[in-house]
């Protein structure tokens, strides 16, 4: 009796041991996809860098997360990335921050006259610290998405003309200016005396073409993906209207649905990308300056002195806007504090 049990013991427990082999197998063969909306097309920055973080990823998962990116507004304008994602009916996307303020009203802070004319290394310090923590706790529970971490960049929005050119802080006056998502972008035009036009990204050809709009506020780079010199672009002013960067998010309940390596790993492949995603985009921003002249385009760089002048005029509006956008006061009073030591 004492060896037959022992046989069957032996082979309950190599069953069992099969079992849970296998089980493990299973869980660890198991595949994941995630499917990132981009408004933007295939030659873009954004476009750009998150290709090259999802192919690294795809490859260190060894086929167990599967990351699918859909271009050119293929799935949702940028605009209507954060409620697809809370609503679940999009994994990922990575809205720039003007598209957050209607559902996250202290991302405003950006765009306030507090932060025009800044370097981005400024922005980089407020945004990595307190205050952007601060934004990250909020979106993650207003919108049910989980931030992978950092922002990463676009680059300064400056204004660029079709025919009649800005060259100083006078010229603003009776100008169509498109504008995407805050309406601190269109306080601060009409601040200024012009008027801003808000216009979807796939249309702004169009709107230019038409002559809907005079201008459109946007970055070099943006410029180049689209070709907008084929669409009447022929001046730019850069007086560094504020500084735009993308925000990676998850919809929650996916998130959670993944096993706990491939969180970590999705967070450590993204932490490591953000700063040579960063410098990247500051060459392509080089790159793409020199392009547009090569195409044409005349390119007036604001000095200091206006860039001064600029800011003086728009401060005054700075309270207005807080209320209009239903910033919390306090909070932008912390962002100031944070902007002032940062510029030291």
């Amino acid at each position: 009796m004492t060896m037959r049990r022992t046989v069957l013991k032996a082979v309950l427990s190599t069953a069992t041991a099969t079992a849970l082999l296998m089980s493990g197998n299973a869980i660890a063969s198991e595949q994941y996809k995630i499917d990132v909306s981009l408004e933007t097309g295939p030659n873009h920055i954004r476009n750009i860098s998150i290709k090259r973080w999802a192919d690294s990823l795809n490859a260190q998962t060894d086929g167990r997360l599967k990351i699918n990116i859909f271009e050119g507004a293929s799935k949702f304008k940028g605009s209507a990335v954060p409620t697809a994602l809370a609503q679940g009916t999009l994994d990922m996307g990575v809205p720039g921050t003007w598209h957050l303020t209607k559902f996250i009203p202290d991302f405003g802070i950006v765009f306030l006259p507090m932060f025009f004319g800044h370097d981005r290394h400024v922005s980089y310090k407020v945004m990595d610290g307190d205050i952007g923590k601060e934004l990250i706790a909020e979106t993650e529970k207003k919108l049910n998405v989980k931030i992978l971490g950092r922002f990463i960049d676009i680059g300064g929005a400056i204004t660029f003309m079709k025919t009649d050119p800005i060259t100083g802080p006078e010229d603003y006056k009776g100008k169509r200016i498109r504008i995407a998502g805050s309406a601190a972008h269109a306080r601060r035009y009409e601040a200024l005396g012009a008027n801003a036009v808000k216009v979807s990204w796939p249309d702004v050809p169009q709107a230019l073409q038409t002559g809907m709009v005079d201008g459109v506020m946007t970055a070099f780079e943006s410029v180049r993906s689209a070709k907008l010199w084929d669409s009447g672009l022929k001046y730019v002013y850069v007086d560094n209207h504020a500084f735009h960067q993308y925000v990676p998010m998850i919809n929650k309940d996916l998130w959670n649905s993944l096993p706990n390596d491939l969180q970590e790993l999705m967070q450590t492949t993204w932490d490591s990308s953000v700063d040579p995603q960063r410098e990247f985009t500051a060459q392509r921003d080089t790159d793409a300056r020199l392009e547009a002249i090569k195409n044409g385009i005349v390119v007036t760089d604001a000095t200091a002195t206006e860039l001064g002048k600029l800011r003086k005029t728009l401060m005054p509006i700075q309270p207005d806007v807080i209320k209009e956008l239903r910033i919390d006061p306090s909070f932008a009073d912390r962002a100031q504090a944070a902007i002032q030591k940062a510029s030291m």
